[in-house]
């Protein structure tokens, strides 16, 4: 009886109120399918690349003609980057915390944002505008310009230099230790699979299961979303 029903629908010997219905279904199920395709494949979500929490060493970034420069690395488009500050439990009023971004000596990058939103030990978010800085070796630097002599601003860093990428500089000097800071790129979810499988080493010879697994929960979600609609559709009908 419903495989009847089914054929007299696709042949159009039917009611045009039952043939809209089926028109509606098929056109919701492909815009949930293209939506889930968009998020898989195109839609940008922020990786993370680097992190390091290893917070030893308040190194000041007031004072006079005082900057601090970390080289880094990111596998993909910068996203942000998060750094480790400290404002020595009094929240400034003013002044500018100013991050720039070097490929060698040529600046790339330079944005202002302001001291009074640093939180005390918590780390503070740089957005970087989308695509402006693709994959590569870089250079950040922080410069504060404080209202008055009494805010004062520190980066979080580690006494000894353990970052793979890169080195920590006072004032364009090479000194020990590293920034405490997180480095995010854009991706999207089918490109970050291979590597996110690699980091599951009862996986990484048999990449199938992981296939298997996304095709058959993509199955499942578009089934009970069919099925979803079926209901709807019907309880209209009534």
């Amino acid at each position: 009886m419903q495989r009847q029903h089914i054929i007299s629908l696709l042949s159009g010997r039917t009611l045009p109120g039952e043939r809209r219905k089926l028109v509606l279904k098929l056109v919701l199920s492909a815009l949930f399918l293209l939506l889930q395709v968009y998020l898989l494949f195109f839609k940008s979500v922020e990786v993370m690349d680097y992190s390091r929490y290893i917070n030893e060493f308040p190194l000041p970034l007031s004072g006079e003609n005082k900057n601090v420069s970390q080289e880094f690395r990111t596998s993909g488009p910068l996203a942000r980057i998060d750094i480790m500050l400290a404002n020595y439990k009094i929240k400034p009023k003013g002044g500018i915390l100013r991050l720039s971004i070097f490929k060698g000596d040529n600046p790339l990058y330079l944005k202002n944002y302001p001291a009074n939103t640093v939180e005390d030990n918590r780390f503070y978010s740089f957005t970087i505008h989308a695509n402006n800085i693709p994959a590569g070796n870089y250079r950040l630097r922080l410069d504060h310009f404080p209202k008055n002599k009494n805010e004062r601003l520190a980066a979080w860093t580690s006494k000894k230099s353990v970052y793979p990428f890169g080195s920590l500089y006072v004032n364009n000097k090479q000194e020990q230790g590293d920034l405490t800071f997180r480095v995010y790129y854009y991706s999207s979810i089918w490109k970050e699979k291979q590597r996110w499988l690699n980091q599951l080493p009862q996986l990484k010879f048999r990449p199938y299961i992981l296939v298997f697994g996304l095709l058959l929960l993509f199955f499942m979600v578009n089934f009970l979303f069919y099925y979803f609609v079926n209901k709807l559709m019907g309880a209209i009908g009534e």
